[in-house]
C-alpha cells in the first residue's frame, strides 16, 4: 500500500482513471497486477475514496497509456502542515520565519493553478486565507505589518481564482479586503495589481468605462514594478479599443506598453508577476490588435502575428490553464477575422477542452460566446 498522499487532485481523476482502464479491456485486478498495486486501491482510487499519490498516479498513466493526461490531474500539495498547525495554535508566536513559510505555500499554490486550473485548489485557498485572518487578528504589534502583506497577497489570490471561476460576488469580496490589506501594509504593488484585477473585472462585465479608468489608476505611481504597469497600460489599451476610441489613443498606450515591458527587463519580478514574460506581452498586445482588427486588415495581421507567437511561447506546465484558454480565444478571433474560420473552430475547440478540464465556467461562456458572435459552425 503505498504511503498516504499528501497530494491536490482533480476531481476527475477517478471517473478518467476508470474510462481508460475499460477502454483498455482491463478488470480492476489486471490493471492492480500491471501496475503493481491492490486491487482495492484501484477501486478506491476510482471511486475517489482516496487520493493517489503523484508516483501512483505516473504508475498507472504508464500502464494505461495516457500520455501524461492522467498523471497531469495529480500535483503534490505543498507540505507546510504542522508549521500551519502551530501557528494557528499559537497566533502570537507568529514569526518572520512563519510568515515566509506562508509565502513560499502561495507560491505553491500559484504554480499549482497554472498546472491544474483554480478548481481543486480553491477550497484550500480559501481554508488558508481564513488561517492568515485569524493569524493577523492575534498578531503581535511587531508582526502585524509583515503579516498584512502576507494576508494580502493570499487575499489577491484568492480574487483571482473567483475571477476565473467566474464568481463575481466572491472575486469583488477578495479584492476589497486584498487591497484593504495591501493598503495597511503600504505594498504599492499589490495595491496596484489589485486595481488592475478590478479593472479585469469590469472588463468581464463589460464596464468598459470602469476598465479604463482602474487601468490607468493602477499604473499612477511611478515607483510600482514596470512590467505591472506595462500590464495595466496593455490593459487600458484594450479598453480604449473595446470602447472605440481614437486610434492613436489606443497607440500611445500600447507603446507606452512596450517601452514598460521593456524596462522591466532590469528589474526584479513580484512574487505575483512572475508570469510577466515576452510571451504574455505579445498576447496582450494582441489582443489589442485583434479589437482593431475587426475594421482594419492590416491590423488583424498584427494581431495574428502577436497571438500566434505569445500562444506558442507558453510553457509546457502553463498549457492547460484557464488564462493561456482566454488566449486561445483572442487568437481565435483573430484567425475568423483574417477569414480562416477552420483554424478559428479548432483554436476554440482548444481553448473548450481546456474549460471541461479546468470546470471553468468563465472560459466557457468566453468560448461560447466567441462561436456566436464569429457565427461559426459546430466545432470539431
Amino acid at each position: 500500500m503505498p504511503p498516504r498522499a499528501t497530494t491536490i487532485v482533480d476531481p476527475r481523476f477517478g471517473v478518467e482513471l476508470r474510462r481508460l482502464r475499460v477502454s483498455r479491456c482491463l478488470s480492476l485486478r489486471q490493471l492492480a497486477a500491471a501496475a503493481n498495486h491492490g486491487k482495492s486501491l484501484i477501486y478506491q482510487l476510482e471511486a475517489g475514496q482516496t487520493r493517489p499519490t503523484v508516483e501512483v498516479a505516473h504508475r498507472l498513466d504508464d500502464v494505461l497509456q495516457a500520455g501524461g493526461a492522467l498523471a497531469a490531474l495529480v500535483a503534490e500539495a505543498p507540505n507546510v502542515g504542522e508549521r500551519l498547525a502551530y501557528l494557528t495554535a499559537h497566533p502570537r508566536r507568529v514569526d518572520h520565519a512563519g510568515a515566509d513559510a506562508l509565502v513560499r505555500l502561495l507560491a505553491c499554490y500559484r504554480r499549482l493553478e497554472d498546472a491544474i486550473g483554480s478548481g481543486p485548489i480553491m477550497a484550500p485557498v480559501r481554508a488558508h486565507v481564513d488561517t492568515v485572518s485569524c493569524l493577523l487578528q492575534d498578531a503581535s504589534h511587531e508582526m502585524r505589518p509583515r503579516l498584512l502583506d502576507v494576508a494580502g497577497q493570499w487575499a489577491q489570490f484568492a480574487g483571482w481564482l473567483s475571477i476565473a471561476r467566474g464568481e463575481a460576488r466572491a472575486a469583488t469580496l477578495w479584492n476589497a479586503r486584498a487591497l484593504q490589506w495591501a493598503t495597511e501594509a503600504g505594498n504599492t504593488d499589490l495595491i496596484a495589481t489589485v486595481l488592475s484585477f478590478q479593472g479585469h473585472q469590469a472588463e468581464l462585465r463589460h464596464d468598459l468605462p470602469t476598465m479604463i479608468e482602474l487601468s490607468r489608476e493602477s499604473r499612477r505611481d511611478q515607483s510600482v514594478n514596470a512590467a505591472l504597469r506595462a500590464y495595466c497600460a496593455g490593459q487600458e489599451a484594450r479598453g480604449l479599443a473595446m470602447a472605440g476610441a481614437v486610434g492613436a489613443d489606443v497607440l500611445a498606450r500600447l507603446s507606452e506598453a512596450s517601452d514598460l515591458s521593456a524596462q522591466s527587463a532590469e528589474e526584479p519580478l513580484s512574487p505575483w508577476g512572475y508570469w510577466y514574460t515576452p510571451s504574455f506581452f505579445a498576447v496582450q498586445q494582441g489582443s489589442v490588435w485583434r479589437y482593431l482588427g475587426a475594421a482594419d486588415s492590416r491590423a488583424n495581421d498584427r494581431a495574428l502575428e502577436l497571438l500566434t507567437a505569445g500562444v506558442a511561447g507558453v510553457s509546457e506546465e502553463a498549457s492547460g490553464a484557464e488564462w493561456h484558454g482566454r488566449n486561445l480565444v483572442h487568437l481565435a478571433v483573430a484567425q475568423a477575422q483574417g477569414g480562416d474560420g477552420a483554424t478559428a473552430r479548432e483554436t476554440l475547440a482548444a481553448a473548450d477542452v481546456i474549460a471541461l478540464a479546468t470546470a471553468s465556467r468563465e472560459l466557457a461562456r468566453q468560448v461560447t460566446e466567441a462561436v456566436h458572435h464569429l457565427q461559426l459552425s459546430a466545432m470539431p
